[in-house]
Parts: structure tokens; sequence; C-alpha cells
């Protein structure tokens, strides 16, 4: 898949991290994030495509296979001479991750799972999804799709939340986004996904109706690991909603050693 957008910051011989950003958002996701470890890592996120600054997936294209995502960020990394890396991603970002330690573990230091499962939904609804935006368009749906995204604690406490999102969601190309409800609704890891030797960690949003709590604890039992970390009054995006606790968590994670308890 060519033509997807990349950002680069920090120190190129430092450790990589890589963020991946939920359907839907883009790599300002990370806004709040990467600032805080650009002196210690080699920062690299990515716009999905046709979100952010990343080209549209033509229209001539009507399916994804299952590895175009995961083949194209490990594309990008070979390019800039990127062997390992730590990963950090959200929601579809976090599926993306879960493919890397099932199918290349040897590229990883250390994996954050933040809102995300094996399998998100169900090929129906994604599926229904898609004919609804294709139909509707984005624009006209991003005010619904968005207050699905954050919890009603974070969207009073910011006004600014929604609308910003609303108008990078009103901004995503139809086709790309249906192409990437159908990858969501066709992707299943929980075959996949064992114990692993690469340090995870887990996080989700209390209030997340995407991916809530349950579906997080499913997949902490595919990976056999003891524990989630669960934020109190936060949705499905919490490098957004909730920066700061994401910060502390990935911080002292990596430090640690990014040890992973294992059952």
């Amino acid at each position: 898949m060519n033509n997807l957008f990349f950002t680069l910051e920090g120190d190129a011989n430092k450790p990589t991290i890589v963020f991946g950003h939920p359907l839907g958002m883009n790599s300002q996701a990370w806004d709040s994030i990467v600032p805080h470890f650009k002196e210690q890592f080699h920062i690299l996120r990515w716009d999905l495509p046709g979100h952010g600054k990343s080209a549209a997936i033509d229209k001539s294209v009507n399916a994804l296979s299952e590895e175009s995502l995961v083949t194209s960020l490990l594309a990008k990394c070979d390019e800039l001479g990127i062997k390992q890396f730590h990963y950090v991603g959200t929601s579809i970002g976090g599926m993306i991750g879960q493919q890397l330690l099932a199918s290349h573990p040897e590229r990883l230091l250390s994996v954050t799972l933040t809102n995300t499962g094996s399998k998100i939904g169900t090929q129906e609804g994604w599926l229904t999804r898609q004919k609804e935006v294709m139909s509707q368009g984005l624009p006209a749906m991003a005010s619904t799709l968005v207050l699905r995204w954050f919890s009603e604690d974070s969207i009073n406490s910011n006004p600014t939340l929604a609308p910003f999102w609303q108008s990078q969601l009103a901004q995503v190309d139809d086709h790309s986004y249906g192409l990437l409800c159908t990858w969501l609704g066709q992707t299943d890891l929980t075959q996949s996904l064992s114990v692993s030797r690469i340090p995870t960690q887990l996080i989700c949003g209390e209030k997340d109706v995407a991916t809530p709590p349950p579906l997080m604890k499913e997949l902490a039992s595919l990976l056999h690991l003891k524990n989630i970390e669960v934020y109190p009054k936060v949705g499905h995006a919490p490098s957004v909603e909730a920066p700061e606790k994401l910060i502390n968590s990935i911080k002292a994670f990596i430090k640690e050693g990014a040890n992973k308890p294992l059952l």
C-alpha cells in the first residue's frame, strides 16, 4: 500500500516507538503523547489510508488483504533501517500490534495495546457500517460516530474534543474508511495469539462502548496476561482523553524493562 503519510521525530540513533491510531482518527491522536518521548526515543507515527495526510485507496480496490496494513508499516521501517521498535496502538492500531505479536515478534521490543480486541465487533456490523458510510458519507455521520469514541466525562470536561474530531472524521475518505471497516469485520486474531515473550501491556477505558473492559480481558486471557489497566471515566481514545495517564503507563512499562507478567 503506497502513499501512506509517516511522521518522524526525535533522534534516529535512539530506540524507536511506533504509534498506531484508531479508525477515523489520524496521527494527531498522539499529539499530547509524543513530546514526552522525543528526548529519549525516535518516534514514528502514521496515518491510515484515506486518513489525515495519507492518500485515499483507489476506487478500483475492493478489499484489503489481511496483512496489508502491517506489511505497509514494516516496509516503512525497513526503508528507515528500523529493525526493532516499541509499538503502541489503539483500536485498529491495536489489532496491527496483535498481528506484529503473532507474525513478526522479532521486530518488537515491547507492545502496548489500548482499547482493542482480538476480534472487534461482528462482520455483519462492520459491513452495515461500510454501507452506511458509502450511502450517507462521513460528514453526515461524524457527529454520531465521534460521540461513541469518548466518555461523557471527557466530552463535558473538554468542550473542544468532540467538535475537533468530528471535523477530522468528516475529512476521511469514505471508500478507504469503508474498506477498513470490511477489514475489521474479517480480521479475527483469536486463534493466532498465545503466550509471547514480547513484553506486552493492555490498557482500556472504563466507559469504552466499542472495546469494553470485558473484551480486553478476553485478549489478556489469550496472551496469558494477568492484568489489564482500566482508566476510569475514559472511553475509546485514552491518548486524547487521558494523555497524562497513558504517558505514565508507557514510560513506567518501558522503564521497568517492559516486564510482562505471565500466568
